[in-house]
Protein backbone atom coordinates (compact mmCIF):
# COMPACT_ATOMS: atom_id res chain seq x y z
CA UNK A 1 0.00 0.00 0.00
CA UNK A 2 1.24 3.36 -1.27
CA UNK A 3 2.34 6.03 2.45
CA UNK A 4 0.22 9.71 1.51
CA UNK A 5 2.72 12.28 1.82
CA UNK A 6 -0.15 14.93 1.89
CA UNK A 7 0.69 16.96 -0.95
CA UNK A 8 -1.99 14.78 -3.06
CA UNK A 9 -4.99 16.47 -4.38
CA UNK A 10 -8.39 15.65 -3.37
CA UNK A 11 -11.24 17.18 -5.61
CA UNK A 12 -13.88 19.29 -4.24
CA UNK A 13 -17.03 20.70 -5.42
CA UNK A 14 -17.19 24.86 -3.90
CA UNK A 15 -19.82 26.98 -5.09
CA UNK A 16 -20.61 24.72 -7.90
CA UNK A 17 -17.55 24.34 -9.44
CA UNK A 18 -14.97 21.65 -9.10
CA UNK A 19 -11.71 22.21 -7.29
CA UNK A 20 -8.51 20.48 -5.58
CA UNK A 21 -7.01 20.49 -2.54
CA UNK A 22 -4.26 18.83 -0.60
CA UNK A 23 -4.90 16.34 2.07
CA UNK A 24 -2.00 18.38 4.18
CA UNK A 25 -4.23 21.47 3.87
CA UNK A 26 -7.27 20.26 4.52
CA UNK A 27 -5.79 18.41 7.79
CA UNK A 28 -4.32 21.49 8.96
CA UNK A 29 -7.94 22.94 9.60
CA UNK A 30 -8.87 19.70 11.52
CA UNK A 31 -11.50 20.37 14.32
CA UNK A 32 -9.22 21.91 17.64
CA UNK A 33 -10.96 21.62 20.95
CA UNK A 34 -10.32 22.00 24.79
CA UNK A 35 -11.71 21.69 28.19
CA UNK A 36 -10.77 23.41 31.31
CA UNK A 37 -12.19 23.90 35.09
CA UNK A 38 -11.38 25.86 38.10
CA UNK A 39 -11.05 24.18 41.77
CA UNK A 40 -10.89 27.90 42.94
CA UNK A 41 -13.19 29.93 44.69
CA UNK A 42 -14.02 33.07 43.05
CA UNK A 43 -15.72 36.27 44.55
CA UNK A 44 -18.18 38.13 42.14
CA UNK A 45 -18.10 42.01 42.25
CA UNK A 46 -20.82 44.33 42.20
CA UNK A 47 -19.09 47.88 40.57
CA UNK A 48 -16.61 45.75 38.11
CA UNK A 49 -17.47 42.96 36.08
CA UNK A 50 -14.81 40.06 36.38
CA UNK A 51 -13.69 37.64 34.12
CA UNK A 52 -13.96 33.81 35.26
CA UNK A 53 -10.93 31.97 35.88
CA UNK A 54 -9.79 28.08 35.32
CA UNK A 55 -6.74 26.95 36.89
CA UNK A 56 -6.96 23.29 35.02
CA UNK A 57 -6.87 22.21 31.15
CA UNK A 58 -8.83 18.84 31.58
CA UNK A 59 -7.97 17.59 27.66
CA UNK A 60 -7.17 20.30 24.76
CA UNK A 61 -5.47 19.99 21.40
CA UNK A 62 -5.05 23.16 19.58
CA UNK A 63 -7.38 25.78 22.11
CA UNK A 64 -5.06 27.14 24.80
CA UNK A 65 -5.83 28.52 27.95
CA UNK A 66 -4.13 32.36 28.52
CA UNK A 67 -3.94 33.96 31.80
CA UNK A 68 -6.32 32.46 33.39
CA UNK A 69 -9.16 33.22 31.57
CA UNK A 70 -8.72 34.09 27.87
CA UNK A 71 -9.73 30.61 25.65
CA UNK A 72 -7.80 31.25 22.60
CA UNK A 73 -8.32 29.80 18.79
CA UNK A 74 -5.53 28.73 16.71
CA UNK A 75 -7.62 28.93 13.34
CA UNK A 76 -10.21 30.34 11.85
CA UNK A 77 -14.27 28.50 12.33
CA UNK A 78 -17.41 28.73 14.14
CA UNK A 79 -16.96 27.63 17.64
CA UNK A 80 -19.31 26.52 20.20
CA UNK A 81 -18.50 27.64 23.70
CA UNK A 82 -19.67 25.64 26.42
CA UNK A 83 -20.60 26.91 29.96
CA UNK A 84 -21.44 25.63 33.44
CA UNK A 85 -20.25 27.46 36.90
CA UNK A 86 -21.39 26.30 40.36
CA UNK A 87 -22.61 29.17 42.05
CA UNK A 88 -23.42 29.66 45.78
CA UNK A 89 -25.35 32.48 47.71
CA UNK A 90 -24.37 33.12 51.39
CA UNK A 91 -26.95 35.71 51.93
CA UNK A 92 -30.31 35.55 53.17
CA UNK A 93 -32.08 36.93 50.04
CA UNK A 94 -32.26 35.90 46.22
CA UNK A 95 -29.29 37.72 44.55
CA UNK A 96 -29.04 37.83 40.62
CA UNK A 97 -25.57 36.78 38.84
CA UNK A 98 -25.21 38.64 35.05
CA UNK A 99 -22.68 36.28 32.58
CA UNK A 100 -21.66 37.34 29.15
CA UNK A 101 -19.16 37.18 26.85
CA UNK A 102 -16.03 39.10 25.52
CA UNK A 103 -14.19 38.90 22.07
CA UNK A 104 -10.69 40.05 22.35
CA UNK A 105 -11.21 42.57 25.19
CA UNK A 106 -14.74 44.05 23.84
CA UNK A 107 -18.14 42.79 25.49
CA UNK A 108 -20.09 40.71 22.94
CA UNK A 109 -23.71 42.53 22.06
CA UNK A 110 -26.93 40.55 23.23
CA UNK A 111 -24.27 37.68 24.88
CA UNK A 112 -25.46 38.34 28.90
CA UNK A 113 -27.65 36.16 31.39
CA UNK A 114 -29.21 36.96 34.44
CA UNK A 115 -29.78 33.68 37.14
CA UNK A 116 -31.27 34.14 39.92
CA UNK A 117 -29.63 31.90 42.98
CA UNK A 118 -31.89 31.30 46.02
CA UNK A 119 -30.60 32.75 49.44
CA UNK A 120 -28.90 30.37 51.81
CA UNK A 121 -31.21 28.09 54.03
CA UNK A 122 -30.01 27.74 57.70
CA UNK A 123 -26.02 27.35 57.19
CA UNK A 124 -25.82 25.60 53.81
CA UNK A 125 -25.80 28.34 50.98
CA UNK A 126 -28.28 28.47 47.96
CA UNK A 127 -26.53 26.88 45.22
CA UNK A 128 -27.36 26.95 40.96
CA UNK A 129 -25.54 25.73 38.82
CA UNK A 130 -25.36 28.20 35.23
CA UNK A 131 -25.32 26.30 32.37
CA UNK A 132 -25.87 27.45 28.28
CA UNK A 133 -23.71 27.43 25.18
CA UNK A 134 -22.74 30.13 22.54
CA UNK A 135 -21.51 30.10 18.56
CA UNK A 136 -18.93 32.15 17.93
CA UNK A 137 -17.66 33.24 14.47
CA UNK A 138 -13.36 33.52 15.35
CA UNK A 139 -10.72 33.81 14.08
CA UNK A 140 -7.39 32.78 14.06
CA UNK A 141 -5.67 34.45 17.54
CA UNK A 142 -9.06 35.47 18.64
CA UNK A 143 -9.85 34.98 21.95
CA UNK A 144 -12.96 34.60 24.23
CA UNK A 145 -13.77 35.21 28.22
CA UNK A 146 -17.14 34.39 30.26
CA UNK A 147 -17.41 37.52 32.44
CA UNK A 148 -19.55 37.72 35.59
CA UNK A 149 -21.00 40.61 37.76
CA UNK A 150 -23.39 39.94 41.00
CA UNK A 151 -25.62 42.32 43.07
CA UNK A 152 -23.61 41.33 45.80
CA UNK A 153 -20.61 40.10 47.02
CA UNK A 154 -22.12 37.41 49.12
CA UNK A 155 -22.38 35.29 45.85
CA UNK A 156 -19.01 33.31 45.10
CA UNK A 157 -18.39 30.18 42.19
CA UNK A 158 -17.38 27.60 44.73
CA UNK A 159 -15.71 24.20 44.31
CA UNK A 160 -17.80 21.67 46.88
CA UNK A 161 -15.79 18.53 47.93
CA UNK A 162 -16.22 15.22 47.87
CA UNK A 163 -18.69 13.65 49.95
CA UNK A 164 -19.24 9.90 51.28
CA UNK A 165 -22.11 9.47 52.68
CA UNK A 166 -23.64 9.21 49.75
CA UNK A 167 -21.18 9.10 47.79
CA UNK A 168 -20.69 12.23 45.73
CA UNK A 169 -17.51 13.38 43.32
CA UNK A 170 -16.17 16.62 43.40
CA UNK A 171 -18.14 19.24 41.81
CA UNK A 172 -15.47 22.27 40.52
CA UNK A 173 -16.62 25.92 40.36
CA UNK A 174 -15.73 26.14 36.81
CA UNK A 175 -17.37 22.83 35.48
CA UNK A 176 -16.16 23.06 32.37
CA UNK A 177 -15.59 25.59 29.68
CA UNK A 178 -14.96 23.68 26.42
CA UNK A 179 -14.62 25.07 23.02
CA UNK A 180 -15.00 23.53 19.81
CA UNK A 181 -14.36 24.10 15.86
CA UNK A 182 -17.44 22.88 14.79
CA UNK A 183 -17.10 24.72 10.91
CA UNK A 184 -13.28 24.95 10.00
CA UNK A 185 -12.56 27.97 7.58
CA UNK A 186 -9.64 27.53 5.47
CA UNK A 187 -7.80 30.97 4.28
CA UNK A 188 -7.75 32.67 0.86
CA UNK A 189 -4.58 31.07 -0.10
CA UNK A 190 -6.36 28.04 -0.48
CA UNK A 191 -9.05 26.71 -2.38
CA UNK A 192 -11.68 25.07 -0.18
CA UNK A 193 -14.19 27.47 2.25
CA UNK A 194 -15.88 24.97 4.56
CA UNK A 195 -18.37 28.43 6.00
Amino acid sequence: AATLTGAELVPLVQSGANVKATLSSLSSFSRVFGAFSSSIQQTGNVSTPTAMTCSSTDIADGITLVSGSRFTVPVTGIYNLQLSAQLLNYTTTEDNVTIWLRKNGTDVSASAGIVEVSPKHGTAPGAYIAAWNYFLDLAAGDYVQLVWAVTTTGISIVTTGAQSSPTVPVTPGVITASITNICPVMGSSNTVNYK
